[in-house]
């Protein structure tokens, strides 16, 4: 585009040094082109003498009115706590856990009766929540996975709409640089010791002080997120255990009342936290000018909520205080998922509607201008990474009208998680199973958890426990029949089959070794390191097409095998590679095999193509990931690019290719 000069910029620009406001105008004036020819013909009658007076007048004017005026766009405030039941609040029913904060902050705003998690489990619903995208379009399935790597966040809708976008505490999301917040509270963001998750230190506090002192005019998008009410738990100080009034899905022993008392211990402790931050924005006098929202990720780490997807273990507390905008004490039964939150927030924010996303924005809800929102709404649980041995993955919908669909993959396998086995403190599972041998209910709750049937159909609007599966009974086929094709209607239009569903992100064991798909992954969890410890590691495959190729597999970054423009290397960390001559053929089968006294040697159609030897063990397992054809959570050109072309039968086997059956 050529220069132009337009009559009065001077003028502009010589305004812009008293007044930094009138920048803008200049700025606005220069970059765009066509926006330049339309002032000039509009003000083409008036001296720009004038207008240069008029809008000196008009700034200083300005300049008086409150900043709470000057500043347009409203702050945003999202508190989420961790592992807490909707239930679990005063204002939803619970009188004897001490949320007062929480509770005033519903009273000062609108509460949701049917907000949901898209995922019973951290990494998964805090990925939804921050892209706008369910899991499986995000890429976080499993708890402490990666996004996609060109998947983007609210960090990345927020900037450009000129805020400050800070997260204090938790971040439990990867990678780092798919989600760019300015992070602060780094110490009580770590999972130990527990005495940290309160912000000791008070840098949510100091945050908010400090930017509304040193960038006033700036709106600031700030997320709070301790590790409260997650366990560990606090230990009990304010209840007595015996007294209280047990939820209907826990068994009814001691130790299950010890551990109620130190989960409700953690909320009164997430509630005090949160009354800081609420006087904190208080102070600084934002109160009328913050969108305040307060929400939980998932359910309770108990039996049949967190990791589940019943309703216990996604359906979650959600307020909004919006002073001028949400009325008070108001209430929605409107269907909202937390997929809705990104959304949400880049409209409360004044930003244009993102195309892509899942969930869709909930402000004329809060604004009053509807009662309803979804017609139904999507959750996943695909389970852990540690439980590679029972992978239980479950998929479901809640309509509108109050049924919940559930569709249990593998049914044949015991549900287990960190309940049944690494519980950090307050063990109560094992009196569940004592209990179950004597006591009907509390068997009927330790199956409820432990085993599923294929499909289970739920009325959650009578029946609210989710105890009742009306899957087999005649009276409800067709309503059986309506969401299960629901169902099957949304996994296709995310993408995801069944077989993806079955095989889940997992690599497939066998006896010695274990395969990848292509565009697979695992992650370190998944493998009992003291038997996965190689001596000697084999990895096998068929290649096609590495005149294009790609990365080939991603050890535990260790090293990476590639195959790119006709030719095979290997990459370690820090860039060093080594790499083959030039290759004739671009189809084969590949064999690495590395010894752990750093021996390296590559063969391609059972030719030799690379020998070379590192001076360090790369054979073992490392936190990370295994992958094939792909890097985790990244996308690079050239040599470490996507694999260009078909990846068959990757395997990585321990110690001998072959050996006596």
């Amino acid at each position: 585009m050529e220069d132009r000069k337009i009559p009065g910029l001077n003028y502009l620009s010589l305004l812009g040094r008293f007044l930094p406001g009138a920048v803008g105008i200049q700025r606005k004036l220069v970059n765009d082109c066509a926006m330049q020819e339309k002032v000039v013909f509009f003000l083409s009658g008036f001296s720009f003498k004038h207008l240069f007076f008029g809008a000196v007048t008009a700034l200083v004017l300005v300049s008086f009115v409150p900043e709470t005026v000057a500043q347009q766009r409203p702050n945003i405030v999202i508190f989420i706590t961790d592992d807490h039941n909707q239930q679990d609040i005063g204002v939803y029913g619970n009188n004897e856990v001490k949320t007062p904060n929480m509770d005033l902050l519903a009273k000062e705003g609108m509460h949701f009766t049917r907000g949901y998690a898209a995922s019973p489990m951290c990494t998964p619903s805090r990925s939804v929540m921050f892209t706008g995208l369910y899991p499986f379009r995000n890429g976080a399935q499993m708890n402490h996975f990666t996004v996609h790597a060109a998947t983007k966040s609210l960090p990345h809708y927020l900037q450009k709409e000129g805020y400050r976008v800070v997260i204090a505490g938790k971040i439990h999301m990867a990678p780092l640089a798919n989600f760019p917040f300015e992070h602060v509270g780094e110490e009580f963001g770590r999972y130990a010791p527990v005495e940290n998750r309160l912000d000791r230190k008070k840098e949510t506090v100091r945050t908010i002080e400090e930017h509304f002192k040193s960038k006033p005019e700036q709106p600031i998008c700030l997320i709070v997120a301790p590790w409260v009410p997650h366990v560990p738990w606090f230990p009990n100080r304010d209840f007595n255990p015996p007294s209280l009034k047990l939820p209907e899905y826990l068994a009814d022993t001691r130790e299950t009342r010890q551990a109620l008392a130190a989960y409700y211990q953690s909320i009164g402790e997430a509630d005090k936290m949160l009354g800081e931050v609420m006087e904190a924005i208080d102070r600084a006098g934002k109160k009328d000018n913050t969108a305040f929202l307060f929400l939980a990720d998932q359910g309770a780490q108990f039996p049949s909520a967190k990791w589940t997807v019943y309703d216990q273990g996604i359906r979650v507390p959600l307020m909004v205080r919006w002073p001028g905008k949400v009325r008070g004490n108001s209430v929605s039964d409107a269907l909202v998922s937390l997929v809705d939150l990104t959304p949400t927030l880049i409209d409360i924010a004044g930003g244009p509607e993102v195309d892509g996303l899942d969930g869709k924005s909930f402000k004329n809800v809060l604004l009053g201008k509807t009662t309803t929102h979804h017609s139904y709404i999507f959750a996943e649980t695909s389970m852990e990474p540690h439980f590679w041995y029972n992978y239980v993955p479950a998929r479901s919908v809640i309509t509108a009208d109050g049924f919940h669909y559930i569709r249990n993959y593998h049914p044949g396998q015991r549900f287990i998680t960190h309940i049944d086995k690494v519980e950090r403190n307050e063990f109560y599972f094992d009196s569940w199973v004592e209990k179950a041998a004597t006591d009907p209910q509390a068997k009927f709750l330790l199956d409820r958890y432990s085993y599923r049937p294929p499909e289970e159909l739920f009325n959650l609007s009578t029946d609210r426990a989710s105890f009742k599966n009306l899957a087999s009974l005649p009276a409800y086929h067709d309503k059986l029949k309506e969401l299960s094709g629901l169902l099957d209607k949304e996994l296709k239009r995310q993408g995801e089959t069944e077989e993806m569903i079955i095989d889940g992100t997992l690599p497939r064991f066998f006896d010695r070794h274990y395969a990848l798909s292509q565009n697979g992954s695992a992650m370190e969890m998944s493998f009992n390191r003291k038997l996965w410890n190689p001596e000697v590691l084999h990895i096998t495959g068929y290649l096609d097409g590495i005149d294009e190729g790609g990365v080939v597999c991603d050890y535990f970054n260790n090293f990476r095998l590639y195959a790119y423009k006709g030719k095979i290397g290997v990459q370690i960390p820090g860039g060093s590679t080594t790499e083959s001559k030039g290759l004739t053929e671009t189809n084969g089968h590949i064999w690495l095999k590395l010894l752990a006294g750093g021996d390296l040697e590559v063969r391609f159609n059972n030719n030799i193509v690379l020998q070379t030897r590192f001076s360090q063990d790369l054979t073992k397992i490392k936190n990370g990931f295994v992958t094939c054809g792909k890097l985790q959570g990244q996308e690079l050109t050239g040599k470490l690019q996507t694999f260009r072309g078909r990846i068959s039968d990757l395997r990585f086997t321990m110690n001998e290719l072959t050996r006596s059956p």
